[in-house]
């Protein structure tokens, strides 16, 4: 009896891009610093439309492969050299960088979180809250959940009072912004999210600092697990 091939799956557009422009950087046909065309030439490069283009451009920023600034393009980050002869598989490379990404937000919010809880003014927990409920209202209505979601975490770091790490935290907003889009394709995106932020709050307002630690640790850590676990296709929820 002839056994039936296995079905194999046809990749998304996105996907094939990304692994086209990983495949030019290990091959040395695109180097750091060096800067991407613009948009619509890439879909005509590529023969696809805009929301593919975007899409693989922001896998590949949180990544740490590429580096996007208004007004300056896009470009091959430093950081993004890969081995040729290293047989990086890009589901490989995919779960080492969103894994670097998660380590760095992790510590650096845990300590954001630290300072906070120690040096928030009533005012900053006023506007931490006023956030807050921005985000609960986004959520209801389904619209601008990512904006909310980074003003509620940029509060936070207003309110840590301590400049270097408020530079730190700029210089990871748009790689947590991509991280933001892409969780919020999936059903458990911002399902929890109203209480994980209630305890952080919570920490904060009462200044303990072991506890905003804690809470804004286990906030981000369970963020970046199922992250992780989508973009290697072997998360247990849909996309929506």
């Amino acid at each position: 009896m002839e056994s039936t091939p296995p079905r194999l799956e046809r990749k998304k557009l996105s996907d094939q891009i990304i692994e086209d422009l990983v495949d030019r950087i290990a091959r040395g046909e695109l180097k750091p610093g060096d800067k991407l065309p613009p948009e619509p030439q890439l879909m005509e490069q590529f023969g696809v439309g805009r929301s593919s283009i975007r899409e693989a451009v922001g896998a590949l920023e949180i990544l740490g492969l590429l580096s996007v600034r208004p007004g300056q393009g896009t470009r091959i980050t430093e950081a993004s050299e890969i081995p040729r002869s290293a047989g990086l598989s890009l589901m490989t490379l995919r779960r080492e960088k969103i894994r670097e990404l998660v380590e760095a937000r992790m510590e650096l919010e845990r300590a954001i979180a630290r300072f906070a809880a120690e040096r928030a003014t009533d005012k900053d927990i006023a506007e931490i809250k006023k956030q807050h409920k921005r985000l609960i209202q986004a959520k209801k209505k389904n619209s601008k959940l990512i904006e909310a979601d980074l003003e509620f975490h940029k509060a936070i770091a207003t309110a840590c009072h301590n400049d270097i790490l408020i530079r730190f935290f700029w210089e990871l907003h748009q790689p947590m912004r991509r991280w933001m889009e892409q969780k919020a394709k999936y059903d458990w995106g911002f399902s929890h999210v109203e209480e994980e932020h209630n305890a952080i709050i919570k920490a904060i307002e009462t200044h303990e600092i072991q506890a905003a630690q804690e809470a804004m640790h286990a906030h981000i850590e369970t963020a970046g697990a199922k992250l992780i676990a989508a973009m290697e296709g072997t998360d247990i929820d849909t996309p929506k």
